[in-house]
């Protein structure tokens, strides 16, 4: 491709990526300069160099310099150019929000999947083609990586994309360049509003991503998407929720063993394909717990709708539907049940805890895998949730882990992490166990479990292998 006369055989913004005969566009980065980015840069092979620092380009350079004004907006128009302007080839559905994010993108791939169209998926987790997973390297995912991903799900026929749009992408900016047709607004879970104003600016931010004409599908129970609607105009909104005033929400709901309620499209709507549907009820069953996956369900129905799945096949499509790993996910029900969960913060514990509420046990053994990379505040939070709900359960057994046998080196659980999770158990006057081995923890769970028991599995990174802990212990009891 041809820029300011030169051929150019790639695009980037980070030089440990620069390849020989790439153009470089240059963003400054702390604790580097402009001059010794860009001088490394040229080493790697760049021909083309572009910068906001006028100084560089009166100097004596060995590749052209230009100066650009808005780097990250070149980014992205080179790239769409190079990469033959992949947004006009797909429809790309966004998912924001603080949680259900992964259980409603999952759910709105199951949907689409179950209609015969090729949907890709993509997140910071995993990358998929169907159910299909990409083989990547998702460390350090940025626009260039992702501009690869769009291009060969191009390739293999993807007309629609489900995307995660997490809190990096957004501090970022790395999402400037893509259009989405329709933005899914999950649970921000904002409580109380003031303390996290950030957040909601944050969130309110992505509107930017959406064209006018767009779709916007927004949870009405959220106080703070009060706050985001004041900011939308030109869009097409549709809300969903539990209140008289969603567009489509829920009534006769069951949340165990598994979600059952009669979801109500309480007002006419416009699909993408013009054909209006009616008010209207119809029934769903699907293989989730807990009340707040009613909601990412409603949300996931409120983009098949707009995008003109009929109530009938969005039915049939659930039936199929089979859970998403690690989010309230029953992994084993026979003598006693064990569910795993990934709660990895305050909002997401009060979900969980408010879940098991429903479930019949006997007794409750919790393996809690300590939060790690250094989010002390975080693990104080979660203690705290935990000891508010545990003061009102009956009969439960907490075991701690910091999972040293399994979590990387950048989640490792360090002592102060530890400390503080503890020291509010024992504030609380709450017993607990502790293991530093992840495998440990999880013996001491299955040996004390007796007949209608529930042991819940809960943690971020650190139990991550508890699933498959416990499955190589079963197979070994057999």
């Amino acid at each position: 491709m041809l820029v300011e006369g030169i051929n150019i055989t790639g695009i980037t913004c980070d030089g440990e990526k620069v390849q020989p005969g790439y153009a470089f566009i240059a963003i400054k980065k702390e604790g580097l300069g402009e001059e010794e980015i860009i001088d490394y840069a040229i080493k790697q092979g760049a021909v083309l160099i572009f910068t906001k620092e006028i100084a560089m380009i009166d100097r004596k350079n060995t590749v052209p310099i230009k100066y650009i004004e808005d780097p990250i907006s070149l980014f992205w128009d080179l790239s769409n150019k190079l990469y033959d302007y992949p947004f006009e080839k797909l429809k790309i559905i966004g998912v924001a929000g603080k949680n259900g994010k992964t259980t409603t993108a999952k759910i709105i791939s199951h949907i689409f999947e179950e209609q015969g169209s090729v949907s890709g998926y993509i997140s910071t987790q995993e990358i998929c083609i169907g159910k299909a997973k990409i083989e990547m390297n998702l460390m350090d995912f940025d626009a260039n990586k992702l501009l690869e991903i769009l291009d060969h799900m191009i390739k293999m026929d993807v007309k629609i994309i489900i995307m995660e749009v997490e809190d990096p992408y957004m501090k970022e900016d790395l999402l400037c360049g893509v259009k989405f047709d329709t933005m899914v607004y999950a649970n921000i879970g904002i409580e109380p509003m003031d303390k996290n104003m950030d957040y909601l600016e944050m969130q309110k931010s992505v509107l930017k991503y959406i064209p006018e004409n767009g779709n916007i599908i927004i949870n009405a129970d959220d106080p703070s998407s009060i706050v985001l609607l004041r900011d939308i105009k030109n869009r097409l909104i549709i809300t969903y929720g539990l209140c008289s005033r969603a567009t489509i929400t829920a009534s006769s709901i069951e949340t165990v063993p598994l979600i059952k309620f009669n979801c109500c499209i309480q007002r006419g709507m416009t699909p993408c394909n013009d054909m209006e549907i009616d008010p209207m009820e119809f029934t769903v069953v699907i293989h989730l717990l807990g009340r707040h996956n009613v909601y990412n369900t409603l949300a996931a129905i409120g983009v098949a709708l707009m995008y003109g799945v009929l109530p009938e096949d969005i039915e049939r499509s659930f039936e199929k539907f089979q859970g998403i790993k690690r989010r309230m996910h029953r992994i084993y029900a026979d003598r006693y049940q064990i569910i795993d969960d990934m709660s990895h913060d305050p909002s997401s514990y009060e979900a969980m805890f408010e879940t098991i509420q429903s479930v019949d046990y006997e007794n409750l053994y919790m393996v809690n895998a300590i939060i790690g990379n250094e989010r002390m505040g975080l693990n104080k939070q979660n203690a705290e949730i935990l000891c508010s709900w545990v003061k009102g359960i009956k009969s439960v057994n907490i075991i701690t882990t910091c999972s040293v046998d399994c979590v990387t080196k950048k989640d490792q659980v360090s002592e102060k992490e530890k400390k503080i999770f503890h020291q509010i158990l024992t504030e609380n006057e709450i017993s607990y166990i502790h293991k530093e081995k992840l495998k440990d923890a999880l013996k001491i769970a299955l040996l004390y479990a007796e007949n209608k028991d529930l042991i819940l599995l809960v943690g971020e990174y650190g139990m991550e292998q508890g699933e498959k802990f416990i499955k190589e212990f079963l197979e070994e009891r057999n």
